[in-house]
């Protein structure tokens, strides 16, 4: 039977210091050392902790690149496939030695550009006249074949090497427990795992703008005032709630977040809601849900069309670190994502 192994399906995008020690180093991946992590995943391994490491954004940021329970990101397969053909010990290597063993098709290429630049990533098609390349921030460049001077295929992961130097042992254990545990994974399913943020904008959460009836993070929002905003992606916490950050969200301010439904044929689903403060939540540019006050887990009923649906929420900010989560009853033909690749 072939072996499935996730060298790269459990990439990450991240650059790391020249100083840090290899995941290999770190972790050793002899016969005796894997017997032990073995035994301790079994034994003392914590799927509930090792699902918020899936989540981490910063540090293990298996769900940037890679999708479980459609949750993630799209730079590599989804996992829900695979993980159910590795043993403990074949993850362990893919994740501590990601180059050892590369997936097949998910081989990493470098291509010299006639202009002298250089790029790495994922060859996703190849025609007679283009190329299509994913780097390791899930970008997609195309290429004309005329402007390739040279293309080799690295026997390198576009997984960073020192990705799990960041973690500790107990970290690890508790991560290949979670991805050895399908009933824990199951509670990934119908979480939103990053959104679209634009902003800041005034307090009131009433106040309607001329986006809302065609919000799209490819295009510039243009508020009432005329001001001008770009949308960027947010990617939320381990526990699964979205905190509003940054530039677009000052405090006594607002957001918008803005995410993407899909439906298989037009249907009533359920959201469920977490916010800190005041919230309004349109689908498809019509105020459902409307609340001045934090709610927790509340139930929501909402229309959807087939195909893609329009998730937008303003939500209040008045400290500076509101937070917003949803998520979806699980349904067969239904996926709540950021990006439609996802």
């Amino acid at each position: 039977m072939k072996t499935y192994l996730v060298a790269g399906a459990l990439a990450a995008a991240a650059v790391f210091s020249d100083g840090a020690l290899s995941s290999e180093d770190q972790f050793s991946l002899e016969p005796v050392s894997l017997a032990q992590l073995e035994t301790d995943v079994r034994s003392k391994g914590d799927p509930a902790r090792g699902r918020e490491i899936f989540l981490d954004a910063r540090d293990a940021q298996c769900a940037n690149c890679h999708r479980l329970q459609g949750v993630g990101g799209h730079i590599g397969p989804a996992l829900d496939s695979i993980l159910g053909k590795l043993d403990i010990r074949q993850m362990a290597e893919a994740l501590v030695a990601p180059s050892r063993k590369i997936t097949e098709g998910y081989d990493t290429y470098t291509i010299a550009r006639t202009d002298g630049k250089i790029l790495s990533g994922l060859k996703l098609k190849d025609s007679g006249k283009e190329l299509l390349l994913r780097d390791g921030l899930g970008k997609d460049t195309v290429i004309q074949k005329e402007q390739i001077a040279r293309i080799e295929k690295s026997p390198v992961s576009l997984m960073p090497a020192r990705l799990v130097s960041r973690l500790s042992r107990d970290d690890l254990v508790n991560l290949i427990s979670f991805l050895k545990n399908p009933a824990a994974q199951l509670k990934l399913n119908g979480r939103l795992s990053r959104a679209w943020i634009t902003g800041p904008f005034s307090r009131s959460i009433s106040r309607i703008e001329p986006f809302e009836k065609n919000p799209d993070p490819a295009k510039v929002a243009v508020s009432s005032t005329g001001k001008l905003l770009q949308w960027k992606l947010i990617n939320a916490r381990a526990d699964g709630l979205i905190q509003l950050a940054g530039p677009a969200a000052a405090k006594k301010s607002s957001a918008y977040i803005l995410a993407l439904m899909q439906s298989d044929r037009d249907r009533e689903a359920v959201l469920w809601l977490d916010h800190s403060s005041g919230l309004r939540l349109l689908v498809n540019s019509e105020t459902v849900y409307s609340s001045r006050n934090p709610a927790a887990n509340s139930r929501l009923s909402i229309r959807l069309r087939k195909g893609w649906n329009t998730i937008l929420s303003r939500a209040s900010n008045p400290t500076g670190d509101s937070t917003l989560g949803i998520r979806y009853e699980p349904a067969r033909g239904l996926r709540l994502t950021a990006d439609r690749q996802d």
